[in-house]
C-alpha cells in the first residue's frame, strides 16, 4: 500500500532518535552519554530516583517519609591483570584489577518509558549492558502498591576469543539524608546488606544482589568509589558506623563467547522483618523488568493520539510516562507532589490539572485526587493551597480566593463528564456545592470576584495567580485569571446539578453567579486602550495593564467574545512572546522582564503555559495549535546537553532567552496539560456527560486523526477522521454527536494488525466481516507500506 506523506509538500515533523520497540510499540531516545547533561528520573508508587549522567544514583527519595533514604549508588567495573614484574618472574595468583574509563561520547543510552539502559564495550571483547528501573504495577487501584526496590541489571558479554577476569563493585551511601548514625550488617540469607539507624528515625535500606556477592564491606572510602589506579579487595568487615558507604564485590570469570547477568537491588523499608526481607531475595529482575513493561504496554496506549504530526504522538505517549511516574502512595493516600523527590506538598492548583489529562488513561488515580481534595476542604468551602501528603496538614498562605477552588470545581466536572459515574457526583457534590458558594461570596459590589491579600512581602501571600512565587510583587484585587476560571467553574456547578436534580433555586444562584462574573469581566476588566484584558485591578483600585501568558485564561475558558478571543490569540503570537521552545510567560519588552529569575514567571518560557495557548487557540487558528504543542516538547530532545534537558522528559520551565531548563528536571503538572489539549484539542474531542461530541480542530494540510483506546464511561473508546472532499468522514466504536457523517464500528482491532513500518500509524476498527483501515503517514515522503490483514 501506498501512503502520501501528511502534508502537502512539507516536511512532516518527527522525533529525533525516536525507536519503537516492535513488540510492545514503546518508544524510546538513543544516543550517546556525551549528548546529554542530566540524566531521567524515575518513580513508583513508593520511591523516587534520580540518575546521573555517568550511569550513577544520585538519590533514592522515600515516598513514605518525605526524605533521601539513599544517597548515591555507583557500578563500577574493573578487569584483571598482572604487574610486569609479576609476569616476568611467573607469579600470576595475585591478579590487580585495574578499573574502566568510559568516554562519554563512546557510550550508548537508550531512555526508554520503563527504564535507562546504557551499553558499552571494552577493546570490542568485553560489551557491557546497564539497564536501570523501578519496578511498576499493572493497576493504580488504591490497593496495589509498587515494590520498593531499586534495580540496576548487568549484563556483561564476552565476544572475544580468550577468558577474562572482572570485578563489579557496587557501591551506596546508605545515610540519605538522614543522621550519620547508620550501621549496617550482612546477611547471607539476603545476599545485603542491611543498614538502620541508631536512633531508629529512619526507614531500613537493603543493599543487595541477586547473587552471593564475592565479598562485601562498610567503610568511609569514598575515594575507592572512582579510583583509577586498582579496585581493592573488600574485607568483609561491617564495623564502622556514621555517614557510611556500603560496599559490594563481585568477580567473575567469563569464558570467550559467554555471558553472565545479575543485579544490585537497593530497597527500603520501614522495618527489617522477615516478610520484606524475603520479599527483597525472591525479587527477581527479569521477572520485575518484564511486569513493568507489560503494564507500562497496557496503560500507555490508553488514549493514544494518533496524529500525522510525529512529535504530537510522541509528546501525548510520553505525557503519560512522566504522569505515571509521579503517582505515589503516601501515607495520606494515592496522590503526586508538585516537587518530586524534594518535598511532599500536593498542591490542588496541580491535581486539578493532572486530572485534565489522568482522565485520559488512569481515571481512578484522579479520582483519588479529587477525592482527597474534597476532604481538605476548609468549612466554609475554600479549597486550600496545598496538603502536606506525610500529616494531612492544609495551608492556604492566607488567600481568601485564589485558582485552586474553581480548578477543584472544573475538574471534578472533568473527572464526572469523563466516567459518567454518577454515584461519585453525589458523594462529592456537597464539597463542590461549598466551593461554589465561596466563590459567591467573595464577589464584590461589580461582581468581581476580589482577593482581598496585600501582603507586602508579595509572593505566595499576596498572589492569587498560578504564577505565585514572585517576591515583592503582587496579583491581588480583582484578577482576571481567577475571575475567568470562577465564572467557568460556576457554570459547570450549575451543569452538574442539573445532573443531580439539585433545587432549582441552587442551580439558578450558580448559573447566575457566572453570567455575572462574566459580565463584570467585559465591563471592567478589559482595557480600552489595547482590547485586552488587565492583569487585575488591585486592592487599591490601580488597574494592571500588564500583558501576559494569563491573557489566556478568559479564550480558553469561555468567558469573553470571539473578537477579544482573535485577538488575544493573535497578541501573543507576536516576537516578544514567542520563542522556539515556547511561550514566554511576560513579554521580553516589559519593563519587568526577567529570563531567568522569579522561577521563570516574569519571563521565562513554561511549557505548560505554551499548551494552554495551545487549546486556546484550536478554535481559532489550528496551526498555531500544532505549533504550540511541538514547541516545547521538541525542544526537550533538541540539545539536551546545551539545555540540560532530558529528551522524553517534562522538565518545569526554560530562561526566556537561553532556553536552558532551569526547573525541575521532571514536572509533573506540565504533561497532563499537553494531553489534555492533545486529546480535546487536536482529536476534537469534547466531553458531555452522555455521547461524546467530536469535532476535529486540524490544520487544513491534515488529512486525518486518530484516538484509540480511551476510558469513557467504563469502556474504552477508539475513532478515526479523514478529510474527504472537503469535509471530514468519522469512524467510531460508540454512539457520537458531531456534525459530520460517521460511521459506528464495534471493536477496535487495531493490536491485531501488525505494523512493517515505522512511518506509518494505523486504526483498524471492525463490524462483523467488516474493517475501517487507517494507514496513516507520519513521514516526510510517500511511502509503501506492506499491510497484513489476515
Amino acid at each position: 500500500m501506498a501512503v502520501d506523506a501528511p502534508r502537502d509538500g512539507a516536511p512532516a515533523p518527527v522525533s529525533s532518535s525516536y525507536e519503537v520497540d516492535a513488540p510492545r510499540r514503546l518508544p524510546s531516545y538513543r544516543m550517546t552519554a556525551g549528548r546529554l547533561g542530566s540524566g531521567p528520573s524515575f518513580g513508583n508508587s513508593a520511591l523516587w530516583v534520580n540518575v546521573k549522567n555517568t550511569g550513577d544514583i544520585e538519590r533514592i527519595f522515600c515516598i513514605a517519609h518525605g526524605k533521601t533514604a539513599v544517597g548515591s549508588i555507583a557500578v563500577r567495573f574493573s578487569i584483571a591483570g598482572r604487574p610486569l614484574r609479576d609476569v616476568a618472574a611467573g607469579d600470576h595468583s595475585m591478579p590487580v584489577y585495574t578499573p574502566l574509563s568510559l568516554d562519554f561520547d563512546e557510550v550508548n543510552v537508550e531512555l526508554h518509558p520503563g527504564f535507562l539502559r546504557r551499553r558499552f564495550d571494552v577493546g570490542g571483547s568485553i560489551y557491557i549492558t546497564h539497564t536501570i528501573f523501578l519496578p511498576l504495577s499493572a493497576v493504580r487501584n488504591g490497593t496495589e502498591s509498587d515494590a520498593p526496590i531499586l534495580y540496576q541489571q548487568i549484563l556483561i558479554e564476552n565476544r572475544g576469543s580468550s577468558e577474562q577476569e572482572l570485578r563489579v563493585n557496587g557501591f551506596a551511601r546508605l545515610r540519605g539524608d538522614y543522621a550519620d548514625d547508620v550501621a549496617a550488617t550482612y546477611d547471607r540469607r539476603y545476599n545485603a546488606l542491611i543498614a538502620q539507624s541508631k536512633n531508629g528515625e529512619a526507614p531500613v535500606r537493603v543493599f543487595g544482589l541477586t547473587r552471593a556477592p564475592s565479598a562485601y564491606e562498610t567503610n568511609f572510602d569514598y575515594g575507592n568509589v572512582y579510583s583509577i589506579i586498582c579496585a581493592d579487595q573488600l574485607s568483609n568487615t561491617t564495623e564502622v558506623s556514621g555517614d557510611i558507604m556500603g560496599s559490594l564485590q563481585l568477580d567473575l570469570t567469563i569464558s570467550a563467547g559467554q555471558r553472565d547477568c545479575f543485579a544490585f537491588k537497593t530497597a527500603v523499608y520501614q522495618t527489617a522483618d522477615a516478610r520484606n526481607l524475603e520479599a527483597f531475595a525472591n525479587a527477581g529482575d527479569e521477572e520485575a523488568l518484564g511486569e513493568t513493561l507489560d503494564a507500562l504496554e497496557d496503560q500507555l496506549h490508553r488514549g493514544e493520539v494518533v496524529s500525522p504530526d510525529g512529535v504530537i504522538n510522541d509528546g501525548a505517549l510520553w505525557s503519560k510516562v512522566n504522569m505515571h511516574r509521579v503517582m505515589a502512595r503516601f501515607p495520606t493516600g494515592w496522590m503526586f507532589t508538585n516537587d518530586p523527590g524534594i518535598m511532599s506538598n500536593v498542591v490542588i492548583r496541580d491535581c486539578a490539572w493532572f486530572v485534565y489529562g489522568c482522565d485520559h488513561f488512569i481515571p481512578n488515580f484522579s479520582r483519588s485526587l479529587l477525592d482527597k481534595a474534597a476532604t481538605s476542604q476548609y468549612p466554609n468551602g475554600k479549597l486550600p493551597e496545598f496538603v502536606e501528603a506525610l500529616s494531612g496538614r492544609v495551608e492556604d498562605d492566607g488567600l481568601n480566593i485564589n485558582d485552586d477552588t474553581p480548578l477543584f470545581i472544573m475538574a471534578a466536572n472533568h473527572h464526572f463528564l469523563s466516567t459518567g459515574d454518577l454515584e461519585w457526583l453525589r458523594q462529592v457534590y456537597p464539597a463542590l456545592a461549598r466551593a461554589g458558594r465561596h466563590i459567591v461570596s467573595q464577589m464584590d459590589q461589580r461582581d468581581l470576584v476580589f482577593c482581598t491579600a496585600d501582603d507586602p512581602r508579595g509572593n505566595v501571600w499576596a498572589i492569587a495567580s498560578w504564577r505565585n512565587v514572585i517576591s515583592n510583587y503582587t496579583v491581588n484585587g480583582a484578577v482576571t485569571e481567577i475571575n475567568a476560571e470562577c465564572a467557568a467553574a460556576l457554570r459547570e456547578l450549575a451543569h452538574l446539578a442539573e445532573r443531580l436534580e439539585i433545587d432549582d433555586a441552587e442551580i439558578q444562584s450558580f448559573a447566575d453567579g457566572a453570567a455575572r462574573i462574566q459580565s463584570a469581566m467585559q465591563k471592567h476588566l478589559i482595557n480600552p486602550k489595547n482590547g485586552l484584558f488587565y492583569l487585575n485591578i488591585d486592592v487599591h483600585g490601580n488597574p494592571h495593564t500588564d500583558v501576559t501568558g494569563d491573557e489566556v485564561f478568559p479564550v480558553m475558558f469561555h468567558v469573553c467574545d470571539e473578537e477579544t478571543g482573535f485577538r488575544i490569540i493573535a497578541r501573543l503570537n507576536s516576537p516578544d512572546f514567542w520563542t522556539q521552545a515556547g511561550l514566554r510567560t511576560a513579554s521580553a519588552l516589559d519593563p519587568r522582564y526577567d529570563p531567568a529569575s522569579f522561577s521563570g514567571l516574569l519571563g521565562g518560557v513554561w511549557p505548560g503555559l505554551t499548551w494552554w495557548y495551545a487549546f486556546a487557540a484550536a478554535r481559532y487558528h489550528p496551526e498555531f495549535m500544532v505549533a504550540a504543542l511541538r514547541a516545547s516538547f521538541e525542544h526537550y530532545a533538541r540539545d539536551p546537553r546545551l539545555h540540560d534537558t532530558v529528551p522524553g522528559q517534562f522538565s518545569e520551565w526554560f530562561n526566556g532567552d537561553s532556553l536552558v531548563n532551569r526547573g525541575m528536571r521532571l514536572s509533573p503538572w506540565e504533561p497532563p496539560r499537553f494531553l489534555w489539549a492533545a486529546i480535546e484539542g487536536v482529536c476534537g474531542l469534547t466531553l458531555t456527560g452522555d455521547r461524546p461530541k467530536i469535532d476535529p480542530l486540524i490544520p487544513a494540510n491534515w488529512k486525518w486523526v486518530g484516538l484509540r483506546r480511551l476510558p469513557y464511561h467504563g469502556r474504552e473508546i477508539s475513532y478515526f477522521a479523514v478529510r474527504t472532499r472537503g469535509t471530514l468522514m468519522l469512524f467510531t466504536t460508540c454512539e457520537v454527536d458531531t456534525e459530520f457523517v460517521h460511521s459506528l464500528y464495534e471493536r477496535d482491532v487495531s493490536d491485531k494488525i501488525p505494523l512493517f513500518s515505522s512511518s506509518v500509524r494505523t486504526i483498524a476498527l471492525q463490524r462483523g466481516g467488516e474493517i475501517a483501515l487507517l494507514v496513516g503517514n507520519v513521514s516526510d515522503a510517500t511511502t509503501s507500506v506492506p499491510i497484513d490483514l489476515a
